[in-house]
């Protein structure tokens, strides 16, 4: 039997990063986040999923360190996205711009330097284990999709949109209104029809409602609230509470709403409330 390896955690290979996120996802459908993290018990099971199928031992320690890391990676990569605008290549899953707009930006977020020349990887995954929305499989949204969500509706993959099925109309044809066989024109037997049924409307009211449900359940957006960030004078992006408070949106719908109310007080009590969180989430 091959000894464990108990070594330093090293997660230079992708394919553990990858494990260690569907195992994370996995988790977090069965028992939820606690705060910031997992519960113990999910760490308990991810640790001995790693011991049982990849051979390696990691305490949990381990595992939260790398969660916070790529939480913290996939922050930065968020906020870069929000920023980019028009100049996020979708193809490449990489931000089209000048040398002199990355050289300004990264003076101000020096963490954005490795995103230069590549994207993020597994950016959907840790988009649905971060931002609290379950977005997974091939149809979700994520960098690499084409165009950025701009509210509740654009986060969620376009696979919960209802599936327009087309009705049809059955006509039968009485057997006593067919020429007899013995007519001498030549007349074909009609053929079953059927009408197609024009289901637009529907449709239109289905989606209505998908979208209206999307909004209530997902509240303010992440872009939203960075948006409110950017707002307050008092607070430039290379202050360590900028990246806190961006880290805190992640989190859960509650902390977006919270900041959306805070938007209209004073600056000083909106950073006050980013720094309290930051403390409590251990950001800071």
């Amino acid at each position: 039997m091959t000894p464990l390896d108990t070594t330093r955690a090293c997660w230079k290979d992708p394919t553990l990063v990858k494990y260690f996120l569907d195992l994370c996802l996995d988790q977090k459908n069965i028992l939820g986040k606690r705060g910031g993290s997992l519960h113990i018990e999910s760490w308990d099971k991810i640790s001995k999923s790693f011991e049982d199928n990849k051979n390696i031992k990691f305490t949990q320690k381990q595992l939260k360190n790398q969660w916070n890391y790529l939480k913290q990676k996939y922050t930065v990569w968020s906020n870069l996205i929000g920023k980019s605008g028009h100049g996020y290549n979708p193809v490449t899953n990489t931000i089209d711009w000048t040398s002199e707009e990355w050289e300004e930006y990264i003076k101000k977020i020096p963490d954005a330097k490795q995103f230069r020349y590549t994207g993020l990887q597994y950016a959907d995954e840790m988009r649905s284990l971060f931002d609290g929305i379950t977005a997974t499989g091939q149809e979700s949204w994520g960098p690499s999709r084409q165009g950025l969500p701009k509210n509740g509706a654009d986060k969620h993959s376009s696979s919960a949109q209802p599936t327009v099925e087309n009705s049809y109309i059955h006509i039968d044809i009485d057997p006593e209104s067919l020429p007899s066989p013995s007519s001498s024109k030549e007349m074909s037997l009609p053929k079953r029809k059927y009408q197609k049924k024009n289901n637009e409307r529907d449709l239109d009211a289905k989606l209505l409602a998908v979208l209206n449900t999307l909004e209530q359940s997902d509240g303010p957006s992440i872009e939203e609230c960075n948006k409110k960030l950017d707002e307050i004078a008092t607070l430039p992006m290379d202050d360590p509470l900028y990246i806190a408070a961006s880290s805190i949106f992640c989190e859960s719908k509650a902390y977006r709403e919270q900041c959306m109310m805070f938007s209209q007080k004073p600056e000083a009590v909106r950073i006050a409330w980013i720094r309290m969180n930051a403390k409590k989430l251990g950001l800071l």
